[in-house]
């Protein structure tokens, strides 16, 4: 074999050159970590160069002239006093004890210390060897571990927070994306995790309406909320709606402003009521009297007398105007209570079809009949009146020439009382909002009805409070209005 095709030995075999052939000198001097000895009072008596080149002393520095606790920082020197040396004097041994060493240039660097005790043939202690391994990556970790683990708490923290903040807060990275949304903006937006990593525009309906009109500002002036409607298919929803840019995205907040703007809606209604409803029965009132005063001399006794039915009539209408709002009051306040006896139905359906007759003059269109001996547990008055407010809207918005029927059995192990008129009947939509406070059917009273618009509102709540509960049917012509208690 030629020479050109011979292998080369050397690179197939380290021996050849002796690469393997290494003194334990050089094993000692140039081993990965540091090694010392030292005199059982800790006198460094050897090192290796592997120490030297990481703390920076020459080995004259060290060797026979420091002790190995003068190379810690103070607080490590102290438990060197009062817990390594006092271990290893007991144990023979210590392992993986963390300390740093004072480097050359005053610089620290973090070490793990294991050491034990030599003892000679006698097997009396003679000396200390010690192996110290570069922790500075180690420690680098830890504390990044660390910072990673308080970083982690602080968000956890702020998402806990953020999860229990009564505003709605809202995301959108510069993209156009929804990237974060908490609790109350998932529930007020009516929305779930979905919407997350989504355009903004297609994940929350209406928002492209108002995002225009949502005022942004920086950080450290962010602005006034904006007051702003946002579409919603089953309701509508106002929201107070302000940005900060965060240079990362804009965050909102969103407010729900439904309930105050339905306060201020009350609140107008109520102005509303105060001009109209009180105005009318007390200018009819006063116009009375004041005819009677000046000319009583001069009329006859039939004017006489219509002119003060009038003052009684609109005084007892001014008299139940007060009286429901100052049911509703108690209502509201949580303060209206109910008596519980045992009553018959005849007695209160009676009583509560001849007052609505006698009031709107409606005796020969109200029908009503009771099942015999039909004893209901509930508040006898309190009954009446909301029997009374029912019969009353069924005579005064179904025609006059129908009939008013009413009627009470036992159904469904419960009384049921029941109101029906052939009138023009109520929408699906209105059905739930005819029990609102301030709510009529007829605000621009058509049909002769009047009122505050409390009555359906006080009747329901009532009944509740015993117990019961109304129920509303409607066709295109005629409605239903069911009243149920519980049996005696």
């Amino acid at each position: 074999m030629s020479e050109r095709h011979r292998p080369e030995a050397a690179t197939a075999d380290p021996t050849a050159d002796g690469l393997l052939e290494e003194s334990l000198e050089v094993l000692y001097e140039d081993a990965p970590c540091g090694y010392l000895s030292t005199t059982l009072d800790g006198l460094i008596v050897k090192v290796n160069r592997t120490f030297l080149s990481w703390t920076g002393y020459g080995r004259e520095e060290i060797v026979d002239t420091r002790r190995l606790w003068e190379l810690f920082p103070a607080g490590d020197r102290i438990f060197y006093q009062t817990h390594y040396a006092p271990l290893l004097a007991m144990q023979g041994a210590v392992r993986e004890i963390a300390l740093e060493l004072v480097r050359a240039d005053g610089s620290l660097l973090p070490v793990i210390v294991n050491a034990s005790v030599q003892r000679d043939a006698e097997g009396r202690p003679r000396l200390v060897r010690t192996t110290l391994i570069d922790a500075s990556e180690r420690r680098e970790y830890e504390r990044e571990l660390v910072r990673a683990r308080a970083l982690a708490e602080s968000r956890s923290r702020v998402s806990l927070a953020m999860a229990h903040v009564t505003e709605g807060v809202l995301l959108v990275a510069p993209d156009g994306e929804v990237e974060v949304m908490n609790a109350a903006a998932f529930t007020l937006l009516d929305v779930d995790e979905h919407v997350l990593g989504r355009p903004v525009e297609e994940a929350l309906p209406g928002w492209g309406e108002i995002v225009g009109r949502i005022p942004v500002g920086p950080p450290d002036r962010p602005p006034a909320p904006a007051s702003l409607p946002l579409a919603r298919a089953d309701r509508e929803l106002w929201v107070a709606a302000a940005g900060v840019d965060s240079g990362e995205g804009i965050v909102y907040t969103l407010r729900d402003l439904s309930a105050e703007r339905r306060l201020d809606e009350i609140r107008d209604d109520i102005v509303a009521i105060a001009s109209h409803e009180f105005r009318t029965p007390l200018a009819g009132a006063f116009g009375a009297a004041k005819t009677l005063l000046a000319l009583d001399d001069r009329l006859d006794a039939d004017t006489r007398r219509q002119l003060l039915e009038t003052v009684v009539e609109q005084t007892e209408r001014l008299t139940k105007i007060v009286d429901d709002l100052l049911v509703t009051s108690s209502l509201d306040a949580g303060v209206f209570r109910v008596e519980q006896s045992v009553f018959d139905a005849a007695g209160v359906v009676g009583r509560a079809v001849a007052a609505v007759g006698d009031a709107r003059r409606a005796e020969m269109r109200l029908e009503w009949e009771v099942a015999p001996g039909l004893a209901v547990r509930g508040d006898p008055a309190r009954t009446e009146q909301a029997l009374a407010t029912v019969i009353d809207n069924a005579v005064v918005y179904s025609p006059e020439d129908t009939p008013v029927r009413v009627t009470a059995e036992v159904r469904r192990g419960h009384a049921r009382f029941t109101v029906v008129d052939q009138g023009r009947g109520i929408p699906p939509e209105e059905r739930e909002r005819v029990f609102e406070k301030f709510y009529r059917g007829d605000p621009n009273q058509l049909h002769g009805g009047g009122g505050t618009g409390l009555g359906l509102y006080i009747a329901r709540e009532v009944i509740s409070r015993m117990n019961g509960r109304i129920e509303i049917t409607s066709s295109g012509t005629g409605t239903s209005v069911a009243v149920e208690l519980p049996l005696a």
